[in-house]
């Protein structure tokens, strides 16, 4: 059983430009709320009783949405403007004792994904999807057993492509302290570590199963041409999968 989730929410966004208005990109809207407050919502609704958010730009959003939803709270990466997704990730290491979800702060996905996760056997699984043809996947090769071997936005880099990351994952304890102990390494020549790159570096010393799921309905927003995307077929798949659960 998994009770609690972590949400990378760091990043600046930059590639919206105008478009996310000067939030953060959690703070985009394409329903009724945001989508960082429809993840809540959805993570709230799969019995996780306590939400923590990893914060960097324009973390006073994140607080105030903190001030509404008394499972939520914020830890802020200071260093954001300089760091990876891994660095607010391991800024959350007190906070972080058992079993969690991660989540990346900019993605829109059915319930079922979460579901997926939840109830896998695995104790550190990556949740994937088939090809989506959004641009700026990030790939991911696996072994014969559906284990990870490789992570790259750069499919030529990966000597097969089994799959794409969907920005959710289940972690045990023993893994996160893991990846926190592989981060320690890497943050003595630069904090700009991904959490991917974590991933990948203890899936040498320990089984990360990927989970793909064929037909998922989710998606990414880093630039205008995903929130386009999003918001013509996959916002609409979503809320039609919903309606029907």
């Amino acid at each position: 059983m998994i009770n609690s989730a972590a949400i990378l929410a760091g990043g600046s966004g930059t590639r919206l430009g105008s478009l996310a208005q000067g939030r953060p990109k959690g703070f985009l809207t394409l329903g009724r709320r945001p989508i960082i407050e429809e993840s809540i919502e959805k993570l709230l609704h799969c019995g996780i009783a306590r939400i923590v958010i990893g914060t960097g730009f324009g973390a006073r959003y994140y607080d105030r949405l903190a001030e509404r939803y008394p499972q939520v709270h914020c830890v802020l990466n200071a260093d954001y403007e300089r760091s990876g997704s891994m660095y607010t990730l391991y800024q959350l290491r007190d906070l972080l004792s058992e079993r969690f979800l991660l989540l990346e702060s900019d993605i829109v996905y059915e319930r079922a994904a979460l579901e997926a996760v939840i109830q896998s056997e695995h104790d550190v699984v990556v949740l994937a999807s088939g090809p989506t043809g959004s641009g700026d996947e990030v790939f991911i090769e696996a072994d014969d057993s559906s284990n990870l071997v490789a992570m790259s936005k750069a499919r030529d880099s990966l000597s097969r492509v089994d799959a794409e990351l969907v920005g959710i994952s289940g972690i045990s304890s023993a893994a996160y302290l893991a990846m926190c102990g592989f981060a320690d390494g890497e943050f003595e020549r630069t904090l700009d570590v991904d959490y991917e790159h974590a991933l990948v570096g203890i899936a040498r010393d320990m089984p990360v199963r990927v989970l793909r799921i064929d037909g998922l309905a989710w998606a990414e927003i880093d630039d205008e041409s995903h929130l386009r995307r999003v918001r013509e077929t996959v916002y609409p798949e979503i809320q039609r999968r919903e309606a029907l659960a």
